[in-house]
């Protein structure tokens, strides 16, 4: 059987010229998924925070062998966290971005701005494995941002997010810059020694893709069993700091940056003099200390060849 997790809210709905689509997003998902048995679809929507994970629970009960999570990447990730605190070898991912960035469709080829194709990506059943990241309980596929990254997550307005998309996060980090305070880093690598670093950001990261548009280099893949650490060095002024490493993101050079250090590792172990904040995959998850391990090929995603 095939489930579908249904965020009816999510900026991608808008976007249809589809009036219907936008009326009953619940059967017309189930259309895409099988058009020609859709009543034989599990479709649910969510209609609260925490209802991916919930709801993905609900659907391997239900004996669904197919899991898919129609939405941005924060009902994205929470499907995900239901499946692999589960047991992701249980039942394949698939997913239909209807977000604003939809950063893990870019990473694995999967079209951010064509739902139909989405699903006919889904409905030729061809599955590869990826690696997940895990934060205590926390399970992510994408991005964890420590230090200002996680600032701007927590203050995003949700409901400016909903009027402008990704102009929220831009917004927000204009705001978060101009008190984010000096912090010292402490990370220590696999079974390496800590080594200490006045940074304002750490970027770990399983896919390539940040930001939906962004290049993190060519060589961060979401199947090589590694994590990518990103150490953005603090230098006044601060502003000046943010937008050269912004303009670097932008270029796809940030992994180059001589004010970057990149590292890779398999167990990655976070400190500071003070909490920073974290975000996961575009939601706020706490703050350090923190441990972020990769486990190799824990999700069975529907997607093309990688």
């Amino acid at each position: 059987m095939l489930g579908a997790i249904i965020n009816t809210r999510a900026g991608g709905w808008a976007r249809l010229q589809d009036a219907r689509a936008r009326r009953d997003p619940v059967a017309v998902v189930a259309r895409w998924l099988a058009p020609e048995a859709p009543e034989s679809v599990w479709a649910q929507p969510t209609r609260a925070a925490g209802d991916g994970m919930r709801l993905a629970r609900a659907a391997l009960s239900a004996g669904c062998e197919t899991i898919v999570a129609v939405g941005g990447d924060g009902t994205i990730n929470e499907v995900i966290q239901g499946l692999c605190q589960t047991g992701g070898d249980l039942a394949r991912f698939g997913l239909i971005p209807m977000g604003t960035a939809n950063v893990l469709a870019q990473v694995l080829g999967i079209p951010r701005r064509d739902p139909a194709g989405a699903a006919r990506i889904i409905r030729a059943g061809r599955a590869r494995r990826i690696d997940v990241a895990r934060m205590g309980e926390r399970w992510f596929a994408l991005v964890a941002g420590i230090g200002f990254d996680g600032a701007v997550t927590q203050a995003v307005n949700l409901r400016v997010k909903r009027r402008v998309g990704e102009l929220a996060y831009l917004l927000a980090a204009a705001q978060a810059a101009l008190h984010y305070p000096r912090r010292r880093l402490t990370l220590t690598l696999d079974d390496g020694p800590p080594q200490t670093f006045d940074a304002y950001q750490v970027l770990v990261a399983n896919g390539g893709c940040y930001a939906g548009r962004f290049s993190l280099g060519p060589d961060v893949l979401p199947d090589d069993g590694l994590l990518d650490v990103f150490v953005c060095l603090r230098r006044d002024p601060f502003a000046v700091g943010v937008a050269d490493d912004s303009l670097a993101l932008m270029q796809d050079r940030l992994h180059r940056s001589a004010c970057v250090r990149h590292f890779r590792a398999r167990r990655i172990a976070l400190d500071a003099d003070m909490p920073m904040p974290i975000e996961i995959d575009g939601d706020a998850a706490g703050e350090t200390p923190a441990v972020i391990e990769i486990v190799p090929g824990a999700l069975r995603v529907l997607a093309p060849a990688g």
